[in-house]
């Protein structure tokens, strides 16, 4: 079955960070994909950039409204995604308990289904 581990936690810039700290956080989340590609279950990862950068898109009493910045007012900002395929929930949740940001935030854990994947539509995946 197919997962996708969001990957919570509070946003800092590289400065608030530190290069320390920044350096740690890159060599957790590296290895920690590396467990995954090993185990044979990593499908895709995805680094999310700042919060701020985003754009939000909603239709309004028939308008479109484009709205720049983070939509949620929250301490905690989705700042990544891994997509595994794993055998049910329980692994799911063993390889999230190994995430780097269980430690500092969440991880939250949400089974998914191809439905558009190389060219094609899955409507029935």
């Amino acid at each position: 079955m197919r997962y996708m581990l969001l990957l919570h936690y509070q946003e800092m810039t590289p400065e608030q960070l530190g290069p320390e700290m920044l350096a740690e956080g890159q060599r957790a989340f590296a290895s920690y994909a590396s467990a995954l590609d090993a185990a044979g279950v990593l499908l895709s990862a995805e680094v999310l950039q700042p919060s701020g950068s985003t754009t939000t898109v909603r239709l309004v009493d028939g308008a479109l409204r484009v709205q720049d910045g983070p939509f949620a007012d929250t301490k905690e900002q989705l700042g990544g995604t891994f997509v595994i395929d794993v055998s049910d929930l329980d692994a799911a949740l063993e390889w999230a308990a190994k995430a780097p940001p269980v430690a500092w935030g969440g991880v939250e854990v949400r089974p998914g289904a191809v439905f558009y994947a190389d060219g094609s539509w899955r409507p029935n995946a």
